[in-house]
């Protein structure tokens, strides 16, 4: 008897739920500051949404009640965060003095990563591949994005990993 109850609690804590230990995600009391996103994230939301609707064959695959919007990613390792409140509600805030001090490709894969958290339910991947003295990161979803120059020369490969979860392009293209 008391197996089966210590395999029920077990089974309990460890089924499915979002990780509350997630060194990514923030848990916050109440709800979303925002019922909007600010413009100016407008066309990376569309990009996502394209990305998503061609690689999983949804074709009205739509981020949502999301907003993203400048803010307090209350970690100052961090960028971009996405918050999930008690409510179940869900946003995303970036850092305005990051998002002015950088390239648009780093603001795309900012935000497809934020959105990869909040939207698609990723976690932080972190596994990485060296060449030689050149170090790769395997997804857009490593704790920190990888560089443009990677993102373009394999942006396909990128996404077919965040979005299906398969590494073997970014393996191939970059020969690793």
């Amino acid at each position: 008897m008391r197996v089966i109850t210590l395999f029920s609690l077990v089974l309990l804590m460890t089924s499915c739920g979002v990780k509350k230990n997630s060194k990514h995600a923030q848990y916050l009391e109440g709800t979303k500051q925002y019922a909007v996103s600010a413009s100016v994230f407008d066309s990376y939301i569309k990009k996502f949404e394209e990305e998503a609707a061609k690689n999983l064959g949804e074709e009205n695959f739509k981020v949502g009640d999301i907003p993203i919007n400048f803010g307090d990613t209350t970690n100052e390792e961090y960028d971009g965060v996405c918050n999930t409140y008690s409510d179940g509600t869900k946003e995303i805030f970036i850092k305005k003095s990051w998002w002015q001090s950088t390239d648009s490709r780093q603001k795309e894969i900012m935000i497809f990563h934020e959105l990869g958290h909040c939207r698609l339910g990723r976690d932080h991947d972190t596994e990485k591949r060296a060449k030689g003295t050149h170090t790769y990161k395997l997804s857009i979803m490593n704790p920190v994005i990888p560089s443009s120059a990677d993102y373009v020369s394999q942006k396909n490969a990128y996404l077919t990993e965040l979005f299906l979860y398969d590494k073997s392009p970014l393996i191939s293209g970059f020969g690793i």
